[in-house]
């Protein structure tokens, strides 16, 4: 017998998901598999690559070395890094030795025997390595050596027995650094360097400093003087290592 009850609320079967919907679940993890998987492995290149690389720069220093943009592995499928971002607490290079090295390299070649597209860079010359470099390339005064003095670059040395500091001013030149005299210390005495006669400041003018021996398409964009040396910016298009 049917009651009111039993017409008003009948008893319905529990529905079964469809198989669409199962299948959509499916698909979903599938592709979360396959996306994490991709990622998973796209690190796995960048780390394993990101370490030849600074294997292969050992020679030189201890670098820590980022390669910068997602994914790597289209960039190598492709022959080029976008980015790779090197940097490094001390460097050696033709042996000149640079220090809080920071390099960027844009459109990196896998293969090496190509130029890298743009190069810009930033380094510090430590004073002795200037020293070195200027008894190598240019004629300094005898006895005479940079120093650095509240961020001002100066050549010290000594006359009549009083500290002399020629205060000089760095100048970015290509692939040169060229250095002009502007004043003149003797103890407590300062004078300008235009003031003096000529015979007198000319083993101070044109005192030049080459560096052929950086990669070649590098050139210097600016020289700041520091505390610890000469502070560098470099820049360069087709950049090929030594």
């Amino acid at each position: 017998m049917t009651t009111a009850r039993t017409l008003e609320h009948p008893h319905e079967p529990p529905r079964r998901r469809s198989l669409p919907t199962k299948f959509a679940v499916s698909s979903i993890i599938i592709v979360l598999t396959l996306v994490i998987g991709a990622i998973a492995a796209d690190r796995i290149v960048d780390f394993t690559t990101e370490q030849k690389i600074a294997q292969s720069l050992e020679p030189y220093g201890d670098a820590d070395v980022d390669i910068e943009g997602f994914p790597v592995l289209t960039q190598m499928a492709g022959g080029e890094l976008d980015t790779v971002h090197v940097t490094a607490d001390r460097a050696r290079y033709e042996n000149v030795d640079f220090t809080d090295v920071d390099v960027k390299l844009f459109d990196a070649p896998v293969d090496t025997s190509r130029p890298i597209g743009t190069v810009e860079a930033s380094a510090v010359i430590p004073l002795s390595t200037v020293d070195s470099l200027a008894s190598e390339h240019a004629s300094l005064p005898e006895g005479m050596s940079f120093t650095t003095i509240d961020g001002e670059l100066f050549l010290k040395g000594s006359l009549l027995g009083q500290d002399l500091l020629i205060g000089i001013e760095p100048k970015a030149d290509s692939r040169r650094v060229v250095v002009d005299a502007t004043t003149i210390r003797l103890g407590s005495g300062e004078v300008s360097v235009d003031s003096l006669p000529s015979f007198l400041t000319s083993s101070l003018s044109d005192i030049v400093i080459d560096l052929d021996f950086l990669p070649a398409g590098l050139e210097l964009t600016n020289i700041d003087a520091t505390d610890t040396g000469l502070a560098i910016d470099l820049h360069g298009t087709g950049v090929t290592p030594n």
